[in-house]
């Protein structure tokens, strides 16, 4: 895929520019996320899809952190239908988007709590039914505003693990219909995210 390329140039600058500053530590991320999309005519995080990629964080104190981030990461939806209850349906959506999240970090020991936006840039986007690929379908915009919650806890010395939620602030596109609400102007992203993070020079936690 095309996203590569970036994703291999963004590793290598973050890992051999940040080295030799102790104020920023840089690592790297790579875990799955479990998606659905609000808007459409399904619920539930059944869209399961991968996300790697790059972190640089700054410390201001012994509390306080700054964490910037460059990731692939794949959002959208799915339903496998259930024919036990005479339902046959089957619908899927992918949407891969290269994300940058800026968050503020408040430490606690092991645990480590995020707070921030974060801007999308849609790569592709394609639709399935039973059928196979939906031509033609309702565009998604290009863009993606969202704000993000995290729980990062340390394994050992670099290694952690991590949980966030993630939600559109905008919508991702229209409805179908083309309505629109004051309240609810057409479907959104809803994510929850799992990932093991690796800071190259992190700090022993105490």
């Amino acid at each position: 895929m095309r996203i590569y390329g970036p994703l291999f140039l963004l590793l290598i600058l973050v890992s051999s520019t940040s080295f030799a500053q102790k104020r920023f530590v840089p690592g790297l991320k790579l875990g799955v996320t479990a998606s659905q999309v609000d808007g459409d005519t399904y619920q539930g995080y059944h869209k399961v899809g991968p996300i790697v990629g790059a972190t640089l964080s700054a410390k201001f104190n012994e509390k306080w952190s700054a964490q910037f981030e460059v990731f692939y990461i794949q959002k959208g939806a799915k339903h496998n239908g259930k024919p036990d209850e005479g339902d046959y349906s089957f619908f899927l959506m992918r949407l891969n988007y290269i994300e940058v999240p800026l968050l503020f970090q408040y430490h606690q020991k092991k645990f480590t709590f995020d707070l921030g936006p974060g801007f999308g840039y849609l790569i592709s986007a394609k639709e399935y039914n039973f059928y196979g690929e939906i031509p033609g379908n309702n565009p998604f915009n290009s863009y993606e505003l969202n704000g993000n919650i995290g729980l990062n806890y340390t394994i050992v010395h670099n290694l952690g693990i991590s949980w966030r939620f993630s939600y559109s602030l905008l919508p991702i596109r229209n409805f179908n219909t083309g309505a629109s609400y004051w309240f609810n102007q057409g479907q959104v992203n809803n994510q929850l995210s799992f990932t093991l993070t690796y800071k190259f020079n992190g700090a022993k936690t105490e």
